[in-house]
């Protein structure tokens, strides 16, 4: 049924390029179709035209007069299995006018709910708004049958009315720690990490209910509810989204908005799959232990060496930039991967990761700038040692390192 629906939501993009793109395809539309003109005296009412050619739709055109949801659907006196497109005309800011898809329909399940309908027929729901020109595009699926009478209705659900009173959200989907987003610098400057709630609208599907009766529903990563304008906002900036285990944990909410009913839906954030990295951090020049340098992926400061040089931090699997930063440490990006299967992999403590630690004026080289500082500002039982440091390392840019 996916399958099926995605396929006829290309053929409908192939179909309004194809056919529906200038005014003067309009022209031949109105020329070559059957155009059916509906009124609100029809509503309700059953609507029998007959194809006309190889592939042929009849256009149905509708100016509501007051905004509300309304359905066209084929009736069980049609053996064969139907399709329906619904349209908008509108113009680009070139004065260009064109067709485009609001919604497809074929053996839509809701068919049980009306009068007459059969389930191999489209049943098309949609909001529309007062005085504003809808098109419908409907026929045969199978397009060599032709001069063939299509009877449908087109029925008027519910008016605006009606008020929300449920709105009820269902996602498949979870989030990854660390993985799904990026990290960013909130009002305070500090780093928190971003979760892109683009995998969840993408899953998610609504159901509404009205205070009438009506209920409509989407399918996962529709941008309106048949018709209505779904809004997805959220507060990360100031309120930062974590695992429901983790001890900052508060509420990782996406307020979900349809008209004037909000409703709050809980992100879930998985963290099962995160490992432990450990290493050391030593200077270069004689694998000294280096306490205070600080590791990053990212903007995220994942850790700090202790005083013996060592780190620790838990990630998920994949492969990172690793970058290595400190007080006179000129700045070390290495390739980081944090395995799934050999955990051995991620202890990195027998094989330091060495720095240079003599860009004093933390320019990123070693040049005669450091010399000078070290000349000026370090006491005589320190100068020797970073003379020769520089000896060794002058010219040295961060590119040099292995």
């Amino acid at each position: 049924m996916k399958k099926a629906t995605l396929t006829k939501k290309l053929t409908a993009v192939f179909l309004v390029a194809a056919l529906l793109v200038t005014s003067l395809v309009c022209g031949i539309i109105n020329a070559y179709a059957m155009t059916v003109t509906i009124t609100d005296s029809m509503l309700g009412i059953e609507i029998a035209k007959t194809t006309s050619g190889y592939d042929d739709n009849i256009w149905y055109v509708y100016t509501p007069s007051q905004s509300g949801i309304y359905t066209l659907y084929g009736l069980s006196s049609n053996v064969l299995a139907t399709e329906a497109y619904l349209l908008e005309k509108i113009e680009d800011e070139n004065g260009k006018k064109y067709y485009n898809q609001l919604a497809y329909s074929n053996s839509n399940p809701d068919y049980s709910q009306y009068d007459g309908a059969a389930k191999r027929q489209f049943c098309l729901k949609y909001h529309l708004e007062k005085d504003k020109t809808y098109y419908y595009a409907a026929g045969w699926n199978n397009p060599e049958q032709t001069g063939r009478s299509l009877a449908v209705k087109f029925i008027n659900e519910s008016y605006d009315t009606a008020k929300i009173v449920s709105i009820t959200p269902s996602c498949s989907a979870e989030l990854s720690w660390y993985t799904d987003g990026s990290w960013e610098k909130d009002s305070q400057g500090e780093s928190y990490y971003l979760y892109s709630i683009s995998k969840i609208i993408q899953n998610m599907a609504l159901t509404v209910q009205f205070d009438d009766g009506t209920v409509i529903s989407s399918n996962p990563g529709d941008s309106t509810v048949q018709g209505y304008p779904i809004t997805y906002t959220h507060n990360q900036q100031e309120v930062h989204w974590y695992n429901s285990q983790n001890e900052l944990y508060t509420a990782n909410t996406l307020r979900i908005s349809v008209l004037d009913m909000t409703v709050d839906y809980e992100v879930v954030i998985n963290q099962s799959a995160m490992f432990t990295v450990s290493g050391k951090v030593v200077d270069d020049y004689d694998s000294t232990a280096l306490s205070g340098a600080q590791l990053y992926i990212g903007s995220n400061l994942v850790a700090t060496s202790s005083d013996d040089g060592t780190f620790s931090f838990a990630y998920p699997p994949g492969t990172y930039v690793l970058t290595i930063k400190g007080a006179n440490i000129l700045e070390r990006n290495l390739s980081l991967t944090v395995d799934t299967y050999d955990l051995s992999k991620n202890d990195h403590r027998d094989t330091p990761f060495g720095v240079v630690t003599i860009d004093y004026v933390n320019d990123g080289i070693i040049n005669g700038r450091d010399y000078a500082y070290i000349k000026r500002k370090l006491s005589s039982s320190e100068l020797d040692k970073a003379k020769k440091k520089f000896t060794r390392y002058i010219n040295f840019t961060s590119d040099d390192y292995k």
